[in-house]
């Protein structure tokens, strides 16, 4: 099988990921590495994406989601390690609960304007079940970024008898695409976790994030500047404190929007941490912050260099990548929320999934 880079893998002058997109088969079953080198791709995300402005009308409906392909629930909460379960954060970890302020640290580039802190505890959007990323009804279907985790790093360690799939869209939200993605969603009567790059809160309706929530869909974090050069540059040190930077100025921006008992525990790399060096010191700066990064394993190939073009090859590109990790039974799927071919082809990707007796989870 022959190796392919997207654009985005293109070395750089700060320095270029270290993995190609695609492993070979051989390499992957060899067990090379832990997380940050058994997940199979790295992201073409754009390196500074933004948001269109224009505004859309949320859509009311909620749906019953955790399903498999027949419409049963993905589990009950019973707090086993294969059943989702609330992931509350107690009272002031990680700043729950807090005013919002600016965080001390030099703010990391972005187009965007600087958020407006309030220096006061924000309100919670009504949806929002304080201490997590999601609604109090998403329990029955959310997966702590822990589990998921060290799921994909030791896939023999994942739930035997069950087939999970998590649906994930990395750099919105927009307010063109990101609707569209949760209409497909809501009619296939399935939830995903959506990885934001958060100063692009500022650029979309409040009912937009409030519409995903109810719908029991996740909001995690996917950077502030989402720049490579400046969270990847220099070395390890460098690294660690652009990267907690970034994220501090991240979660601020989406409590902020979101409000003071927002608290994720899922993060995602741009580039995808397989893609990069010297993270170590970086991830346990995350994880004081409580937060775990979550790559993939499977994709649609909508950053792909040789993108698909048809609904058809979307649907193709999932089934090839799940085969190529091994048709593990926790699959992590990268999609984005700013490409109108990926919600064109979105209802057939989820009627594939379904079909195949895949549970939909969120990650916490």
């Amino acid at each position: 099988m022959s190796l392919r880079r997207t654009q985005a893998e293109r070395p750089t002058p700060a320095g270029s990921p270290v993995r190609s997109r695609r492993w070979s088969q051989r390499r992957r079953l060899a067990g090379i590495g832990v997380l940050t080198a058994t997940t199979l791709f790295a992201t073409g995300c754009s390196i500074s994406g933004s948001a269109s402005t224009s505004s859309s009308t949320p859509n009311s409906s909620s749906s019953s989601h955790g399903v498999t392909g027949s419409g049963s629930a993905a589990g009950s909460a019973s707090g086993s390690p294969a059943s989702p379960g609330a992931a509350s954060a107690a009272a002031g970890a990680h700043g729950v609960g807090a005013p919002v302020v600016h965080p001390s640290c030099t703010r990391p580039p972005t187009t965007w304007k600087t958020f407006k802190a309030p220096d006061a505890v924000v309100p919670d959007l009504p949806e929002l079940e304080a201490g997590t990323n999601h609604s109090k009804t998403a329990d029955k279907w959310t997966y702590s970024a822990s589990q998921v985790h060290q799921w994909m790093a030791k896939p023999q360690t994942a739930p035997k008898g069950k087939k999970l799939v998590f649906i994930t869209f990395d750099d919105g939200p927009d307010s063109t695409v990101t609707p569209k993605e949760l209409s497909n969603l809501e009619k296939a009567g399935v939830p995903a976790t959506f990885f934001m790059i958060t100063p692009q809160l500022q650029g979309v309706p409040v009912d937009l994030l409030r519409r995903s929530l109810r719908d029991g869909n996740g909001l995690d974090i996917h950077s502030y500047s989402h720049d490579y050069k400046y969270l990847f540059h220099g070395d390890a040190n460098q690294r660690a404190a652009h990267v907690t930077c970034d994220y501090d100025w991240a979660l601020a921006q989406a409590r902020a929007v979101i409000g003071s008992d927002y608290d994720p525990s899922g993060f995602r790399y741009p580039g995808g941490e397989m893609s990069w060096n010297d993270l170590s010191k970086a991830n346990a700066g995350l994880a004081k912050r409580g937060v775990v990064p979550i790559d993939w394993n499977a994709m649609s190939g909508d950053a792909d260099a040789h993108m698909p073009t048809t609904i058809p090859g979307y649907v193709t590109m999932v089934k090839q990548s799940i085969a190529e990790s091994g048709n593990p039974r926790v699959v992590v799927i990268l999609n984005h929320d700013i490409k109108e071919k990926t919600a064109e082809a979105m209802p057939s990707i989820l009627a594939w999934l379904k079909s195949q007796g895949y549970q939909f989870g969120i990650i916490s």
